[in-house]
């Protein structure tokens, strides 16, 4: 079923090959190769949730913080040189202390934010490469994750119907309509390779499950299951799609909280398998292409810092989040930089007085 909703906005203006099932062990690179990129000063409660990069000179972030603002939204750009800060554009009049926590760009003139305040109001701002341009959603939307193909193709997922039962949906942009569409699974993320070709994932009669847009309709994809042990549930993380028939997804493990494990699967030849990954203490939660057929994976959870993992041809290897004079690192999303081998990551830094800072992330190969 499809419902075409029609949004209020407001404007405003600002000056991998498959690898196998062959276990692999991690072991640490010698060469670390991930620094910090950016901080902020010391603030409560303060960090970024999502990255996203369409090129070598344009990235975007987006967060909250520092606590306790009336407007607590948060927007940093990358232009090549330097991470700045964004003014955001005017908050919805209604809105209490609104914050980010999602961003999907495909180009640096069609960039979008979404976020919600502390009555659950739900918005988007969408960045045109010269003015914001501001859709309300209501209250009744929960938003997990988007993307963006163009300026007349966006996604989000995520759930409605808050008050009389969550329902799934996947809602889509054409440039002038959002139009809702029901989903076969509770989803988490979201990744695309065209307008005919979008992956979800998320939890469909209880486990975890691949959901695909043909350009008609979504459906439901099985993925293999995992052997776990009793009372332990399979909850998927992450998506990556890298090409036709090339689609990564991963899930933690879950029982009386976090549960240290390894669950990925890859998909080609026209079907699911399960890569087995000798890394019995880590639990992935996001998952980036390194440009040359391989895979980043953040580890997070099961230890106070988070680590990366890169899984390629020539195995498993690992490197701890740059934590510089800081406590500990979260990487709470990590991208590829489009035409590069380059990516960058987002979070923030635990500092010892108990303040935290918005970090962004970067890696560059050796060679």
């Amino acid at each position: 079923m499809l419902v075409s909703l029609k949004r209020v906005a407001t404007a405003g203006v600002i000056g991998l090959l498959a690898l196998g099932a062959r276990p692999s062990t991690a072991h640490a690179a010698s060469d670390p190769e991930w620094r910090i990129s950016y901080t902020s000063p010391g603030f409560p409660q303060d960090g970024l949730a999502e990255v996203a990069a369409t090129g070598p000179n344009d990235a975007w972030a987006v967060g909250s913080g520092p606590c306790c603002g009336r407007d607590q939204r948060k927007i940093l750009h990358w232009d090549g040189v330097q991470w700045q800060t964004v003014t955001p554009p005017p908050a919805l009049p209604k809105a209490f202390y609104p914050d980010l926590r999602t961003v999907a760009a495909s180009s640096p003139t069609d960039v979008w934010v979404f976020g919600s305040d502390a009555n659950s109001l739900v918005f988007g701002h969408h960045w045109d490469g010269v003015t914001w341009q501001t859709t309300e959603f209501g209250k009744d939307v929960v938003i997990r994750d988007a993307v963006a193909l163009g300026p007349r193709d966006a996604w989000f997922i995520g759930t409605t119907g808050l008050e009389t039962g969550e329902k799934p949906i996947a809602e889509h942009y054409d440039g002038d309509t959002w139009t809702t569409f029901d989903l076969p699974g509770n989803p988490t993320a979201i990744s695309a390779v065209a307008a005919d070709d979008v992956w979800a994932v998320g939890q469909a009669n209880g486990d975890a499950a691949a959901m695909h847009w043909d350009g008609r309709q979504w459906e439901t994809a099985a993925l293999p299951k995992p052997s776990v042990g009793p009372g332990v549930r399979v909850v998927s993380s992450d998506v990556l799609a890298t090409g036709p028939d090339d689609v990564w997804a991963s899930a933690v493990l879950a029982k009386n909280g976090l549960e240290p494990g390894v669950v990925l699967w890859h998909r080609s030849g026209g079907s699911w398998q399960q890569v087995n990954i000798d890394a019995p203490e880590d639990s992935v939660t996001k998952l980036a292409s390194d440009g040359a057929g391989g895979l980043w994976m953040v580890s997070a959870g099961v230890r106070p810092s988070a680590d990366l993992l890169h899984y390629s041809q020539s195995g498993l290897t690992r490197e701890a989040a740059p934590v510089g004079s800081a406590k500990d690192a979260s990487m709470n999303a990590i991208t590829l930089i489009p035409g590069t081998r380059s990516l960058w990551g987002a979070g923030e830094l635990v500092l010892d007085n108990g303040k935290s800072a918005a970090a962004v992330y970067r890696y560059d190969p050796a060679s």
